[in-house]
């Protein structure tokens, strides 16, 4: 069972180290402040699978002097950081949005936004999806947290997708940092569940 939670976090870990790349790419070509902040949430989701796997891997050693009950508590111990790094991911979303919001800038090139935005979802989808049928078939808690952090971006992902898509179409760029806001409403929210 060992492997196979492992495997789900390393997958975890390279899809999210693929999908920063990408957001942070688009975020620059484009200078979209919710393509950026949705990147912030992928760089936390990532040290959130990388600390769901090391809570993964503690929880398989056996029982020891010190553990005498084994070390299974660990996974719920990364759990409680994958939380406290949804929220952190809230406030910095608001705090860029709302300088945004005061210091209003054009988007550029916002077609290849909306590209790498569509696809970050799929993938996201994909890979949540999976880490939480791993989870309840390995009755792990620390998967189960991992793959709410990434359903949460795919949330996050389709609000900013919705709004790249007015922008483009209406020019109304004041757009960008009100949906990077409702990012962070939302996070806030997965992170409260």
């Amino acid at each position: 069972m060992l492997a196979t939670k492992e495997n789900a976090a390393k997958l975890s870990i390279a899809s999210v180290s693929l999908l920063i790349l990408l957001k942070v790419v688009a975020s620059f070509i484009t200078g979209s402040i919710s393509i950026r902040a949705d990147a912030v949430h992928s760089a936390l989701d990532l040290i959130a699978a990388i600390t769901t796997f090391i809570g993964v891997r503690i929880s398989g050693r056996p029982a020891d002097e010190q553990h005498p009950f084994g070390h299974g508590k660990a996974e719920n111990i990364s759990s409680t950081v994958v939380a406290g790094l949804i929220f952190t991911a809230a406030g910095i979303i608001i705090y860029t949005a709302v300088r945004r919001l005061i210091v209003e800038a054009p988007l550029e090139s916002i077609g290849i936004g909306i590209y790498i935005t569509a696809a970050a979802i799929v993938i996201n989808i994909l890979i949540s999806r999976y880490l939480s049928k791993v989870a309840r078939a390995t009755d792990s808690p620390a998967l189960e947290a991992d793959a709410r952090h990434l359903f949460s971006d795919v949330l996050s992902s389709v609000a900013v997708l919705a709004g790249l898509i007015v922008v483009r179409l209406t020019g109304l760029n004041i757009l960008d940092p009100i949906i990077a806001l409702l990012v962070a409403l939302l996070i806030l929210k997965v992170g409260y569940d």
